[in-house]
């Protein structure tokens, strides 16, 4: 079992390193290539210094501290990322990031607890991989450039370490200081990862504490304080609540849209909650009972995550990711509680390798193939006085665009035009 596994983490890991190669830097990387400014600025779309390029550590680590103030509170993230983009380079970062994303597979099949000793265990890895790879929304974060890499898949992967580790130390916690002293850093750094993670793991690590305030021990406290802590690092950014204030609707019209895009794209949200309606009857209401009490933590996050989109001013997909990713997790993991399990037999073991065998690969084809449009269109519009560039005639079949992203968001043509200088206009094939 132990060579299926590693041989579809290996295949998945190459696929998806061929992913990030095929795009440069892209999007927000290109801000994050240069020093950031310790104030807004009117007269600049983002407070940077063009003059100055982040060519060292030294410079990315102070390039963050004016982020910090000027923009949010995601030091580590950014910090990493001002790295990779200034003077590491994109090529180090694709090895790296592929890694990452085997790491992030292992640890949710880890999470899901595929039964490695039972009759079924093959089948059932299969099963979760191909969870895991096809049921995620907004994939294109993971692999289309570095700043959004670093903040959704390598935050994802650290996440759900902690709440792998947080389960394990309430199995049995360490008396040793230093170990202690070690958690309580890695969940400080984990806060300070991504307040979109951060905030729903801290709120449901509130309410987990106060039901169970005597049952906790001293690892687990330190496990809780640390995330607590690193939490109000991100939280407590001037930058942040800057940032937020100018992100309110400008309509009435506008705000209720983005409440109902929020219903809208929230449907592994619906899977989980009909995979739990489903499980009463499959499991029994004792079964269920337990599940729940087992996952407080994780239904609470999925909850918190639900309520905290409609607190806020600005929605776009990627937002409601961690809610999702947990949906998605525990829907995998409820599905192999229930008789579905039984449906894993050497059939559907034998469809789901041939759906991945189909979908990998076209999804790195069409990876390549948008990441070369961009770079043609790049370069005719670095060519062209008017700004001018022409969109390529194809079209991204349905079931990859997930995990591809096009060049043509208004978000992404305004980066390129400010850091240009210049005005990118995207004519569609034979538009004139």
């Amino acid at each position: 079992m132990n060579k299926t596994k590693w041989l579809l983490l290996l295949l998945l890991g190459v696929a998806f390193y061929m992913m990030c190669a095929s795009n440069p830097l892209r999007w927000d990387d290109m801000i994050y290539e240069y020093v950031w400014l310790d104030h807004q600025d009117s007269e600049l779309l983002h407070p940077i210094d063009f003059s100055n390029r982040v060519d060292n550590f030294q410079e990315a680590f102070l390039s963050q501290l004016n982020h910090y103030v000027a923009m949010n509170g995601r030091f580590i993230v950014h910090f990493i990322t001002q790295c990779f983009n200034g003077f590491i380079g994109k090529g180090l970062f694709n090895v790296i990031n592929a890694f990452v994303y085997v790491l992030f597979l292992l640890l949710g099949l880890r999470y899901c607890n595929a039964q490695h000793s039972t009759l079924n265990a093959q089948h059932s890895t299969l099963f979760l991989i191909a969870g895991l790879w096809l049921l995620p929304p907004v994939q294109w974060i993971f692999s289309f450039d570095v700043v959004f890499a670093i903040n959704y898949l390598w935050t994802a992967t650290a996440c759900l370490a902690f709440i792998l580790l947080f389960r394990s130390m309430s199995q049995k916690g360490t008396s040793s200081a230093w170990h202690n002293a070690l958690l309580f850093l890695f969940a400080l750094i984990c806060g300070n990862l991504h307040e979109g993670y951060s905030l729903l793991i801290s709120g449901a690590l509130f309410f987990y504490a106060l039901m169970h305030f005597r049952q906790l021990n001293a690892s687990q406290w330190c496990l809780i304080c640390g995330m607590w802590a690193g939490t109000l690092t991100v939280i407590g950014s001037p930058g942040i609540w800057g940032r937020a204030s100018g992100a309110s609707a400008d309509s009435l019209q506008e705000a209720l849209v983005r409440k109902l895009d929020i219903l809208r794209y929230s449907k592994r949200l619906y899977l989980m909650i009909a995979a739990l309606a489903a499980a009463y009857f499959m499991l029994g209401k004792e079964r269920l009972k337990t599940f729940v009490k087992e996952h407080q933590i994780e239904l609470m996050i999925v909850l918190l995550g639900f309520a905290f989109l409609f607190m806020l001013p600005y929605y776009s997909q990627r937002m409601g990711f961690p809610m999702e990713l947990f949906s998605v997790l525990l829907l995998l993991k409820l599905l192999l509680l229930t008789p579905f399990r039984k449906l894993l037999g050497r059939v559907s073991s034998v469809i789901i390798a041939v759906l991945l065998l189909i979908h990998v690969p076209m999804t790195v084809y069409y990876a390549k193939k948008v990441g070369n449009e961009y770079q043609q269109m790049l370069a005719e519009y670095e060519q062209s006085p008017t700004g001018v560039c022409h969109q390529q005639d194809f079209e991204v079949p349905k079931p990859f665009r997930p995990y591809i992203y096009r060049l043509g968001d208004d978000a992404e043509l305004g980066i390129i035009s400010f850091v240009h200088q210049k005005q990118m206009t995207i004519v569609p094939p034979n538009g004139k």
